[in-house]
C-alpha cells in the first residue's frame, strides 16, 4: 500500500510539474485583461501529456541510461517548452487583434 501511494504522489508531482508553467503563463496573462487565457488549458494540457508520454515511451524503447533522469528531464523541456509556446502564441493573438 504505501507504495501505490509513492507512486500515487510522484505521479500527481510530475503532473503538476508537466502543467503548472503553462497555467502560470495563462494567470498572468488573464491578470493583465487577457479573459480568454485558461480557455485553451484543456488542449495544450492534454498535448503536452501525449507529447511527454511518446518521447517517455520512445526514450524508454531506445534504452538510454537513468530512465528516471530522462523522464524528468523530458517532463520539464515539454513543460517549458509547452509554456514559452503558449506564451508568444498568446502575445501574438493580443497584438494581431489590437
Amino acid at each position: 500500500m504505501p507504495k501505490l501511494l509513492l507512486t500515487f504522489a510522484i505521479l500527481a508531482l510530475l503532473f503538476c510539474l508537466l502543467c503548472g508553467p503553462v497555467l502560470y503563463v495563462a494567470l498572468r496573462f488573464r491578470r493583465r485583461g487577457d479573459v480568454a487565457a485558461l480557455r485553451p488549458l484543456r488542449v495544450v494540457w492534454l498535448a503536452q501529456l501525449a507529447l511527454a508520454a511518446i518521447l517517455i515511451f520512445v526514450a524508454d524503447d531506445a534504452r538510454l541510461g537513468n530512465p528516471v533522469g530522462v523522464m524528468l528531464g523530458i517532463v520539464i523541456g515539454v513543460s517549458l517548452g509547452g509554456a514559452v509556446l503558449f506564451g508568444l502564441w498568446r502575445l501574438t493573438r493580443r497584438l494581431v487583434l489590437r
